[in-house]
């Protein structure tokens, strides 16, 4: 395994060994999601991947998106209307098959859109061995994050190939699947083209709304996003003061004094200011290494603040930690923070003692406080004129071209 201590950023030769090379990284994330598919296999848990599926069969039949059916599984949906077509071709196939061909997707996916970073080889080794704690996670919670993740990524990468079109689209797409995408409208002051941009988030955005349509019709497309809102409002309200547990930064600071009623608001607007704050400075949108930080931002700061945010989600704010790590010069830091936070990552009070850690909710909700502090450090690069203008020095950084 490469050290993850020490960033020379050297570009990879043939004598180094074969775990230093991005396919065995790629062929250790495939081994963990087939490990958890057959694991699911045989304990017959597929209730996740049975939500996301019934969703398809929900759409054609004009039932509700996101109401509860203890029939087919437990919990109940809280993704989008276009998010039912997008299962779609895998809610086609016996729920073993769609199962394991739903968790390669959205392996491959993400570990394909990391491939698209203008970082070295050897950085990207990196990102993906960061990224294995919240990758298992991942798979075995048979979640879209790492889809999800991947979005935020393209539509970074795609833009920063001037190929506004595409970008635009996964823009939208993370948007009306999980809302997290939304944030990436922020790489709308990287575009080159920016009128242009701007219509096609219009055009992606009236697309994917009347996607639905082609399965149901409008009047029940239209009230299921009014139900998807009310879906996300009610969870939202017992994550912070029902049973369920809030694993936010919001959370975190609310556990830790005690005090259910502070408000999200509150953090939220602290958050969103410091949030922007990078962008005061114009001449810095073109330096490479801030787009980083910036990218970087984004992939932490809607799950660090999201009260919606579960363990399995963390796999989007990890790959931002990942791209932070890479490009961070404070070896002092690196050392410190990044052991710590896969520490927490791997969440082993829940692992080990999972009903103390359950009836003590900080232990759950501390995981948000390394990427909070990994966040901070994010913004402070972004704002620092001695890192946005650093010279480079990797000598093969070539941004990778999307097959």
């Amino acid at each position: 395994m490469p050290n993850l201590f020490q960033t020379n950023h050297q570009s990879l030769s043939p004598r180094l060994k074969f775990y230093q090379d991005n396919r065995f990284v790629l062929s250790l994330w495939v081994f963990i999601t087939l490990v958890f598919v057959i694991d699911s296999w045989a304990t017959h848990r597929y209730n996740n991947y049975l939500i996301f599926e019934n969703t398809f069969r929900n759409l054609l039949n004009g039932r509700s998106l996101y109401a509860y059916y203890p029939a087919y599984h437990d919990d109940a949906n809280h993704y989008g209307p276009i998010f039912s077509v997008l299962i779609a071709p895998f809610a086609i196939f016996h729920n073993w098959i769609g199962l394991l061909l739903w968790n390669l997707f959205n392996c491959f996916l993400l570990f394909k859109a990391i491939q698209t970073l203008p970082l070295t080889e050897d950085q990207k080794v990196i990102i993906g061995y960061i990224a294995i704690p919240c990758v298992i996670e991942s798979m075995l919670n048979q979640q879209f994050n790492a889809g999800a993740g991947a979005l935020m990524i393209l539509s970074y990468t795609l833009l920063n190939k001037d190929k506004g079109i595409w970008a635009a689209l996964c823009i939208v797409l993370g948007t009306f699947i999980k809302l997290y995408g939304i944030v990436g409208l922020v790489f709308f002051f990287f575009a080159k083209k920016k009128p242009a941009f701007i219509l096609w988030l219009i055009l992606w955005s009236v697309i994917i709304f009347l996607l639905p349509m082609l399965f149901a019709s409008p009047e029940y497309v239209v009230h299921c996003y009014v139900d998807w809102k009310n879906s996300l409002v009610g969870k939202n309200m017992v994550n912070v003061l029902g049973d369920g547990i809030d694993i936010s930064i919001m959370g975190f600071f609310r556990e830790l004094f005690d005090e259910k009623k502070i408000p999200n608001f509150l953090f939220i607007s602290l958050g969103a200011i410091l949030f922007m704050l990078p962008f005061i400075n114009i001449s810095r949108f073109k330096k490479r290494r801030f787009q980083l930080m910036i990218l970087s931002s984004v992939m932490i700061f809607p799950v660090l603040f999201s009260t919606g945010a579960e363990d399995c989600t963390f796999i989007i704010p990890i790959v931002g930690v990942g791209v932070w790590y890479v490009q961070e010069s404070n070896e002092a830091m690196k050392k410190v923070l990044l052991p710590i936070l896969l520490l927490i990552t791997c969440n082993f009070p829940l692992l080990l003692f999972p009903v103390l850690a359950k009836s003590h909710p900080l232990s759950l909700a501390i995981i948000s406080l390394p990427y909070f502090l990994a966040w901070l450090r994010v913004i402070y690069n972004a704002t620092n004129n001695r890192f946005a203008y650093a010279e480079e020095t990797e000598p093969e950084m070539v941004t990778a071209l999307i097959d």
